[in-house]
């Protein structure tokens, strides 16, 4: 189908986690064996078949760097006669806008106050089957909590407000809605243009995703289009626009296939 899950978007580092981007240039010989290793992981949290510069591109999660570090060994390890070039680096930040695919605009706040709240083993239940389905309903969750759906409802409201939930979203097979989407990486040193390029990005129609990196100039992006000439029209776009943003690396999504919610590693 065109949606592949209906995904809760939680804040990791508010359950102790951190995250990291991972890309890698695989043998095309080790590659199935390569997405079938990763779906099982319990620290990966998103995968995408890339065409381009790399290969496939994941995410990694660990309660510290040197957890991430050690998972990217383990990866690596199992493959490294297979893995040709990589790079690993830190998440700043990452925001999706997937509700754009349907011409919708981002729904993601750009700031907000949250409250305190100390979450307990229940909460982490209620957040784990929203990652994995955030349409079901609180008479579901009371009955893996033991507490009332009302309960379930007000403690899903504090989980919101305190800012564990971010967002309600979708994951999306955009090849099935006639879209090409691009991962795109881009240098802007400017520091006072750079985030009113991040801005504009949140706001742009046609980005799907924003990711900012610990210590690296590049930022990452996603472009989605119906053609590669559209492609090169949105990128001209920007660099009217922000004539200091230098485009280094251009990326064609082919699939992906785990999805951007939290690995299972974060509710353990």
């Amino acid at each position: 189908g065109i949606i592949l899950d209906f995904v809760t978007e939680i804040n990791i580092e508010k359950l102790g986690f951190v995250g990291a981007a991972v890309f890698v240039n695989v043998k095309a010989t080790r590659q199935k064996e390569f997405k079938e290793y990763l779906a099982e992981k319990s620290f990966v949290s998103w995968v995408a078949e890339l065409s381009g510069v790399w290969s496939f591109g994941l995410s990694v999660v660990g309660k510290t760097n040197e957890e991430l570090d050690e998972e990217f060994l383990q990866i690596y390890d199992k493959f490294k006669d297979a893995i040709i070039d990589h790079r690993f680096t830190l998440h700043r930040r990452s925001l999706f806008f997937y509700e754009k695919y349907f011409g919708e605009t981002s729904k993601t706040p750009i700031q907000k106050k949250y409250k305190t709240y100390e979450i307990d083993k229940k909460d982490k239940i209620i957040l784990q089957e929203l990652s994995q389905n955030s349409r079901i309903d609180s008479v579901a969750l009371s009955q893996k909590v033991s507490l009332t759906a009302p309960a379930v409802t007000q403690r899903i409201r504090q989980l919101e407000a305190s800012g564990h939930i971010e967002k309600y979203s979708i994951f999306v097979d955009v090849s099935k809605i006639g879209l090409f989407q691009y991962s795109i990486f881009s240098i802007n040193k400017n520091i006072d243009e750079k985030q009113k390029l991040i801005n504009y990005l949140r706001q742009h129609k046609s980005v799907s995703f924003l990711a900012e990196y610990v210590g690296d100039p590049f930022m990452e992006f996603g472009l989605f289009v119906k053609n590669p000439y559209e492609l090169r029209e949105r990128l001209q776009e920007i660099e009217e626009t922000f004539p200091n943003n230098r485009v280094i690396e251009v990326s064609l999504f082919q699939k992906e296939f785990v999805s951007v919610g939290p690995p299972s590693c974060v509710f353990e």
